[in-house]
């Protein structure tokens, strides 16, 4: 036993006594990460962000317990989190709790909107909120109040644990109770601004009367006007209204009035018939006028779609981020793709649809299909507001947007668009083409009809089953259908008797060639009809097909598969999906019951090109 323990002894010596080696290493402190609260964004004037006690300028991003957001004058910010939006008013100091169920504001307003209803905390007690509710927090040298434009609210007393109730309409001053904001208190008159010089430019043939003389056409270099005007703008026209930071653009067949404003909103317009896109920079208002006016204001640079309907403008945000605001209401939020029409004291919101297809950026990508729809344009990442036009020059712009890497717009049947984040050196480009059933595509499709005239069925592989259709007649019982080569006119290679105006002619039976075909009436009795005609056929093998050939399904049309043949050496996808070409370049693939088919084909050279293809349901 003695001599065990010495022995251990010694070993731990050596252990934990050397003075040869390395001295232990210190520990090393790993700092825990904070977790997300909410994501900022929105961010308009002047947006400070303080973490750790680092003041900085606020960016788009993730916001953590215990940092604090200060707006200034012209300040706005938005922070959002799953059903929660808090949205930050200009001269106020909030600062980020442990969730956006704590609304810790130090001063100034904030707009409170609930979506799925749901507790929260305030520096006047705990709260209740039903979904879909919007209230507005303010805190000001008056005290402290809570205004519920929509949905309802409850305040739990911190020391009685009483309850008071506020619904849409009414606000609660602590201190004071619940009253109704229907006639809010007098307010001393704002400073008179000066009403800005409205300039017209007109695009084809555009009436106007001005509010104080004789109705006129515009010329093409415009006018400048400051007072209230009514226009007509002519079915192939357009007219372009623009005020610094404000751009309204009325389309062809539109009719309504324009009025610039002094202070804000800057413009008032009234659109009776047509459509108008509005470009609107951050801070910047526009009135639309109608049975329930509608105030549109910028958070960030945007662009708007304007519809007037029986209720009311609707409005469909293209890009961008924005409010809509009724009269004595409190303004609704609006993202890129939200969509809002005035129905009674509130709006009926909505989505726009989901887009058919996605186009890439940094790339030329030509798209053919039956009808146009919204497509997704992507930008390349960056800095730098987003812009789309219908010509490389970008002199006709469409969309103006701030933030995003992705823009929903709708693009035309014909013609071109082409998008880039503004001070990029290349655009990205999109060409639209229709997506004809006749002509050269649609001649080599398996379907030959008769009409007096040469039909050309081209083919790779082998030659295609072949449906050959005529015109029926009243008289006829049967028909006697004969296909000939053109080099042997007296032995028919085909020769059948057929009881429909149409007949079935197999894959392999015919062989590259020309030939002429006839179908003659027969009677009840089998006596063929004198006359006839007789059709010229070209069967062509095609090795040198330079775009994607679909023979089905052509667009609202049922199918099962999709059928057709591709370039040789080309790479082709549906659905994102990889597709199977055999050595001629065919292919037949199941489409199960998807409601949009887009099929991208790239060649050799690298060159993308797209079809568009919606099956009936």
């Amino acid at each position: 036993m003695k001599r065990a323990f010495v022995c251990l002894v010694v070993v731990l010596g050596v252990a934990g006594c050397s003075e040869d080696g390395p001295p232990p290493s210190a520990p090393v402190v790993v700092k825990p990460v904070k977790p997300t609260v909410a994501q900022v964004s929105g961010l308009a004037g002047r947006v400070t962000l303080t973490r750790d006690g680092q003041p900085a300028a606020a960016a788009p991003g993730p916001v953590f317990e215990g940092d604090v957001i200060d707006t200034g004058p012209d300040g706005h910010a938005l922070l959002k989190a799953g059903g929660r939006e808090v949205e930050l008013l200009e001269d106020s100091s909030f600062r980020v709790g442990a969730s956006l169920a704590e609304l810790t504001l130090t001063s100034g307003e904030l707009l409170f909107e609930e979506l799925d209803g749901g507790a929260f905390n305030t520096s006047a007690g705990s709260a209740r909120a039903e979904a879909g509710s919007r209230v507005r927090l303010q805190l000001r040298d008056g005290g402290t109040s809570f205004e519920v434009g929509s949905g309802s609210f409850e305040l739990i007393d911190p020391v009685d644990g009483g309850v008071s109730a506020v619904k849409a309409g009414e606000r609660y001053v602590l201190g004071s109770g619940v009253f109704s904001v229907d006639e809010p208190p007098p307010t001393p008159p704002a400073p008179v601004v000066p009403r800005p010089t409205l300039q017209l430019t007109p695009h084809g043939a555009v009436t106007l009367k001005p509010k104080s003389g004789p109705a006129l056409k515009l010329a093409p270099e415009g006018l400048a006007l400051d007072e209230a005007g009514t226009f007509t703008v002519d079915k192939a026209g357009g007219l372009r209204a623009e005020v610094p930071g404000a751009v309204l653009q009325f389309e062809g067949a539109s009719k309504g009035t324009i009025e610039p404003q002094s202070g804000e909103p800057k413009l008032r317009a009234l659109l009776a018939q047509g459509g108008l896109r509005i470009f609107l920079q951050a801070g910047q208002s526009v009135l639309l006028d109608g049975k329930n006016p509608v105030t549109l204001r910028a958070k960030t640079t945007l662009t708007a779609l304007v519809t007037p309907t029986k209720t009311g403008p609707r409005v469909e945000l293209l890009g961008g981020e924005g409010e809509a605001a009724l009269p004595d209401g409190l303004p609704r939020n609006l993202a890129a793709g939200d969509v809002a029409t005035p129905v009674g004291k509130g709006f009926q919101s909505a989505r726009r649809p989901s887009p058919v297809l996605t186009l890439s950026a940094g790339r030329t990508t030509r798209v053919s299909w039956g009808r146009p729809a919204e497509v997704t344009l992507a930008f390349a990442p960056g800095d730098g507001e987003l812009e789309v036009a219908t010509e490389a020059a970008f002199q006709n712009v469409t969309v103006r947007a701030q933030g995003g890497d992705a823009l929903v717009v709708p693009a035309p049947l014909k013609g071109q668009l082409f998008w880039r984040r503004k001070g990029d050196a290349e655009p990205s480009g999109g060409r639209f083409e229709k997506d004809e059933t006749a002509g050269a595509v649609s001649a080599k499709s398996d379907t030959v009809a008769e009409t007096g005239l040469k039909a050309t069925v081209y083919f790779q592989g082998a030659v295609p089953t072949l449906t050959f259709t005529f015109p029926p007649k009243d008289t006829a019982a049967a028909w006697r259908f004969r296909v000939y080569a053109v080099s042997d006119l007296k032995t028919p290679l085909v020769e059948r008797k057929v009881n429909e105006n149409r007949t079935v002619v197999d894959s392999g039976a015919l062989r590259e060639g020309s030939y002429v075909w006839s179908a003659v009436a027969m009677d009840k009795a089998g006596v063929e009809a004198p006359g006839g005609r007789m059709n010229k056929m070209d069967i062509v093998f095609d090795n040198s097909v330079t775009r994607l050939v679909l023979a089905a399904p052509r667009d609202g049309e049922r199918a099962v598969n999709a059928t057709g043949v591709a370039p040789l050496g080309s790479r082709l996808s549906l659905n994102g999906k990889p597709v199977a070409l055999d050595e001629a370049g065919r292919f037949s693939v199941p489409v199960g019951g998807a409601a949009v088919l887009v099929f991208k084909l790239v060649t050799r050279d690298g060159s993308e090109s797209v079809w568009v293809r919606r099956p009936a349901k």
